[in-house]
């Protein structure tokens, strides 16, 4: 094919007027300290993707490809917005200068690409590409503020992305293209902030080019090329020179982050440069990206993140938990009835718990009964896993201040509580929300209040609250004999015949169970002669010392089978940089060494008793 050196795509840059612009994405409301704008762009690309899927029985496919060529045939599309952003002094990528250009295609596959009328500016189409904040999502998918999109704008270095897509409901292809610049006088015009690849204004939407040689074109010179085969419609997306911290490692990282349930059950399947992600590849894929996940407590032990949501959705039979008032409440009476006792004792003994929490939801005058699983256990490392999936999506926000050493991921796959959900998210999805607009969507679909959020949000903190034996009480009346107390009787008060008797002195401080002796190159970790209560159980956590609280721990650093390990009176296993010692006794004696004697070893020991 014959390239074109002489023809330019036009794009448009519609005059304003006396309309007022807005500039700027409102980034900062995707780009946050905690939520770095690569993870959110990922959540925002495989969202959308998972709403558009086509058919149910197959998994929608996520493809991420990084490109970089020479400007060639992609300087008919580009050379106007370098013009415009020149003028209007913003910068030009170094790398348009050397005479290469960069991006990253973002396609997805068994989806219903994006569909609507080419001619009503309110269509899914035009919504898409023309109108922020506005959405034709019913709310039983994962997304519906209609603003999630310009996270792909953010992506890119020149705020500009070129858009294909082949469509299910009638097998058209549609291509379109946005840039956000700056607003700019040209004569006696105001040029928008927004220019879009087309080919002429038509009222209040564009005249998209639509010749069979545009076509071919854009496809071939920006590698929209799968959509011949298997897979006839969905969408692709080229994210103009992304930044740099968009990369394979994180882009796999954040997929296993946030839609883990999704991999696992087979919904959603990614190739990210080559690399597939599916059920069958995420334990390995996650331990090789450990280290680009975000979660500090899914990076301390991604093995054991896994381990809880694929419990979470197994078919083990779960413990009943009814909330007959959807309130918090609710859950006070149970911690007292031997059902919960039971399910303490099998916490103490380190067994992971299955819960069904069940309650009413009240939509349209109705009550449905709907219900979500939980998986609770003690946590393995400093900083407890603490996850909710919304239809196999984390909202990451919700979870408790103080998880203590307990272990959660909440799985919602109800549909009815899913959509009441996902009108109360925020514009990130990432926490759930009060405020008068949350009450007016729900309102709106027929949603009684706020109680069922609330719930939800307090679940995290108030079933850890309910799994976790009762403590000693405090005696009120302990400082009786040191303050005096007041008194309504009239009068002055006599001197006592004789003082008080002295409180009774404190009970003694419980011995430890085990004595930690260091060694040139590694410990001993002996029974206390003191501690009587045998047998119990202990793990230890090893990594060297990297001045946090928390040190990481990495294969490099050491691997338990290289080292000396002799132990007697107990049963002992390993697994990464964590030593586990069951059925311990009063002769328990265990020595690990071999570790670099010029670094300072970092010991976590935490002792636990069978139920």
């Amino acid at each position: 094919m014959s390239v074109l050196t002489t023809q330019s795509w036009s794009w448009i840059w519609p005059s304003v007027g006396a309309t007022p612009i807005h500039q700027g994405l409102d980034s900062e409301m995707f780009d946050r300290t905690d939520y770095p704008y690569s993870e959110t762009f990922v959540r925002e690309a495989i969202q959308n993707s998972l709403d558009a899927r086509l058919d149910l029985e197959k998994p929608v496919y996520v493809n991420f490809t990084f490109h970089s060529e020479g400007i060639g045939p992609r300087r008919a599309y580009l050379e106007q917005i370098m013009a415009h952003r020149t003028k209007a002094g913003l910068e030009i990528p170094q790398e348009w200068t050397n005479g290469n250009v960069r991006w990253l295609l973002v396609e997805d596959f068994n989806s219903k690409g994006l569909g609507g009328s080419l001619t009503s500016r309110t269509s899914d189409f035009w919504n898409y590409w023309l109108n922020f904040g506005l959405s034709n999502k019913d709310g039983s998918g994962r997304g519906g503020r209609g603003i999630g999109r310009v996270t792909f704008l953010i992506a890119s270095r020149l705020q500009s992305v070129i858009g294909y897509t082949r469509r299910a409901s009638d097998g058209s292809s549609a291509i379109c293209g946005m840039a956000v610049l700056r607003a700019l006088e040209d004569g006696d015009d105001l040029k928008s902030t927004h220019a879009y690849l087309a080919d002429d204004e038509n009222g209040n939407i564009y005249h998209l080019h639509n010749s069979p040689e545009f076509h071919s074109r854009t496809r071939s010179a920006f590698a929209f090329t799968g959509y011949d085969g298997e897979h006839a419609s969905g969408l692709g997306l080229a994210i103009l020179y992304p930044h740099a911290e968009l990369n394979a490692g994180g882009i796999l990282a954040a997929a296993i982050e946030n839609f883990a349930p999704a991999i696992m059950n087979g919904s959603l399947v990614l190739n990210v440069d080559g690399r597939r992600l599916d059920a069958s590849t995420i334990d390995e894929t996650a331990v090789a990206v450990s280290e680009n996940l975000n979660d500090e407590a899914i990076r301390a032990d991604v093995t054991r993140y896994l381990e809880l949501v694929r419990l979470a959705q197994s078919d083990a039979a779960g413990q009943k938990i009814t909330l007959p008032n959807a309130l918090k409440g609710d859950l006070e009476p149970l911690r007292k009835s031997d059902a919960i006792k039971g399910l303490q004792k099998q916490l103490a003994d380190g067994q992971d718990l299955v819960l069904d929490v069940a309650f009413p939801l009240v939509r349209n005058g109705v009550s449905h009964q709907v219900s979500m699983r939980a998986v609770i256990g003690s946590a393995e490392s400093a900083r407890p896993v603490d996850r909710l999936f919304r239809e196999g999506m984390s909202l990451p926000d919700v979870r408790a201040k103080s998880p203590g050493e307990l272990d959660l991921a909440m799985l919602v796959e109800d549909r009815t509580l899913a959509t009441y959900l996902n009108f109360c998210e925020g514009k990130a999805h990432l926490d759930l929300l009060e405020s008068k607009e949350v009450d007016q969507k729900l309102e709106q679909h027929g949603f009684d209040g706020r109680r069922v959020k609330r719930l939800i949000k307090n679940l995290p903190a108030e079933l850890r609250l309910m799994l976790t034996p009762d403590v000693t009480a405090p005696d009120a009346h302990v400082f009786d004999s040191y303050f005096s107390k007041p008194s309504d009787a009239p009068g002055k008060k006599k001197t006592p015949n004789k003082p008080d008797d002295p409180p009774e002195p404190p009970p003694p401080p419980k011995p430890t169970v085990f004595r930690v002796e260091t060694l040139e190159d590694g410990l001993r970790i002996k029974a206390n002669p003191d501690f009587t209560d045998w047998p119990v159980n202990v793990t230890i956590g090893l990594a060297y010392a990297d001045g946090t609280r928390r040190p990481s721990w990495s294969p490099y650093d050491f691997k338990l089978e290289d080292l000396d390990i002799d132990h007697s009176d107990c049963d002992l296993t390993t697994e990464k940089n964590k030593v586990k010692a069951l059925n311990c006794g009063a002769d328990t004696d265990i020595r690990i060494t071999g570790f670099d004697s010029n670094r300072e070893l970092d010991t976590s020991i935490r002792p636990w008793k069978n139920a």
